[in-house]
This record gives structure tokens, sequence and C-alpha cells, in this order.
């Protein structure tokens, strides 16, 4: 099962045709501006934003979080129809926002899941797991929980992703490191938000309960990048390969990918990222689609 809010959809399903369309919903923030090129004369610049339309922007902090995670999370478990008692051996592994000097005064990796459970009046899950590594987060929870469901150790799994870019704190961080777009900053990002939760099983359990198995995992693959974004030196695309060649070893195609769903932000950095993996991986990915 799946469940999700974003900016241009309030449930999975209209996210997923919303983005499949290529819709995209930006707007002007309500109250944050960016800093203009001369602060002391020129005024302050307007910042588009992609924001989940149902949330108070003035909605702050770990209350904005959770107000993401709530609709999501309560999606994935109507739509996979659990009961108080599946959740007896169910885990909950989420990848909140990275940390920073921002984002770690908030203490979510300790804090989040008790503060999510007692709003949905719900009791703890069998294991709770959060990672704040960015944006891979939600890949690296897809491996432990791979693990632990195959272990026996929870018989379901909800992950899932929780992140906003709008955390009032975070816009000042960002801006001040040049990385939001405006009109001082051409080689920024508009910043957004959005909750995405996904329920997994083996396909052993999935069949004992006559679940609908909407897609299988089939491989995973994950590297490292020796030059990430703060070094302020281009990517090598080095990590990206090696963590597509590895997925790919894992599922042979004579084909290749036709589908690939990435993070391209409109950064300079991850486009030159893009443009090197694709360089390399020329025939893996000859028959791609335009990435989405």
């Amino acid at each position: 099962a799946l469940g999700a809010i974003t900016p241009v959809g309030a449930t999975a399903e209209q996210s997923c045709a919303a983005i499949a369309a290529g819709i995209a919903r930006f707007n002007e923030h309500a109250y944050y501006h960016c800093t203009p090129e001369d602060p002391e004369w020129d005024e302050p610049l307007p910042l588009f934003v992609s924001d989940v339309p149902v949330l108070d922007p003035f909605l702050d902090g770990p209350e904005r979080l959770l107000q993401l995670a709530l609709p999501a999370l309560g999606e994935v478990m109507a739509k996979a129809q659990l009961k108080r008692r599946d959740l007896e051996q169910c885990g909950l592994m989420l990848s909140l926002p990275q940390s920073d000097a921002a984002t770690t005064p908030l203490n979510l990796a300790t804090q989040f899941v008790p503060a999510l459970c007692k709003l949905t009046g719900l009791s703890t899950f069998k294991l709770w797991k959060i990672s704040q590594a960015g944006h891979t987060g939600v890949f690296t929870l897809v491996q432990s929980a791979l693990q632990k469901l195959t272990a026996g150790d929870v018989d379901l799994c909800i992950v899932g992703g929780v992140e906003s870019y709008l955390l009032e704190d975070r816009l000042d961080a960002l801006d001040n490191a040049w990385r939001l777009r405006s009109a001082r900053t051409v080689d920024g990002f508009i910043p957004g938000e959005g909750a995405v939760m996904l329920l997994l099983e083996t396909a052993a359990h999935a069949q004992a309960r006559g679940a609908t198995v909407l897609a299988t995992i089939s491989a995973l693959g994950e590297a490292t990048e020796a030059e990430t974004l703060p070094s302020q030196k281009n990517s090598t695309g080095e990590g990206l390969t090696h963590a597509i060649e590895t997925a790919l070893a894992a599922t042979p195609s004579p084909h290749g990918m036709d589908t690939v769903y990435g993070s391209l932000n409109g950064e300079s950095y991850y486009a030159f990222e893009w443009g090197v993996t694709l360089t390399r991986l020329h025939t893996a990915l000859a028959g791609m689609q335009p990435l989405v």
C-alpha cells in the first residue's frame, strides 16, 4: 500500500497522476523573502515555493512535519486495512530532514515517532528507526526494512519520507548559502515539501493475508559519492554510477531501464552528476524515457 501528501496531491494516487502528467505547483511564499543583491538598498526578493496547500504557511518546526506525516500514514494504513493487532508486528522507519544546524535542535531522531504515535492514538510500533541521511535516507531504510522482514523480526514495515524545506530556520540557512532560487541566485532550487509512506512485507506474508501486491523490490544499489554538494566541487558521478550498476547487476535486462525517478532540483551540481552518469551508463540507459 501507498500513502502520500504532496503539493500536487492529497493522496498517493492524486500525486502520482499529477507527477506523471508533468504538473507542478509553485507560488509565492506567504511571508518569507530572499536576500537581495544589496541588502542595504534593494527590496527583499520574493521566494517561490512548492508547498502543501492544506497546511498553514506559518506552521513551523516539528509540528509542520507531523502534519505532513499524519495523512500519509493514515492513508497507507487504511489502504492496507491494517488493524491495531497488525501494528504489534509492524515496524516504522522514517527518513526525516537531514541533520544540520537548523534541524539538529529539533531532536527529531528521538522525539518525532513518539509524538506521531501520540497524535494518532497508536501504541508504539514493534520497532522504529529514524534516518536523517538526506536524499538517500528512504533507500537506506528500505534496505533495513528488508533485513528485518527477512529475519522475521517484523511481519510488516512502513517505510516513509517526511520532508519540508519550508521550515524557517532551514530557509534562512539555504538563503545564506545562496541555494534558494531567486533573482540573486540562478543556480538554486525551489524549496518544497511532502510525505510518502510505503508498506513492505515479504511475498509469502502478503499472500497469506490476501494482500494486493502493487510492486516487488528486486534489487537495491548503494554507494558513496566522494564530492558531495558542500565541498563546492562537481560530483564525480562515481557513487551514483556504482549504485545503478549494482542494482542492474542483480536484475539483468537486455533493455536496461526505461523509467527513472530522480531528485534533480535545478541545481547545477545534480545536473552535472546525472550528465556524467548518463555518459558512463549510456548503454544501460539508452532506452530510458524522459527523467521524472
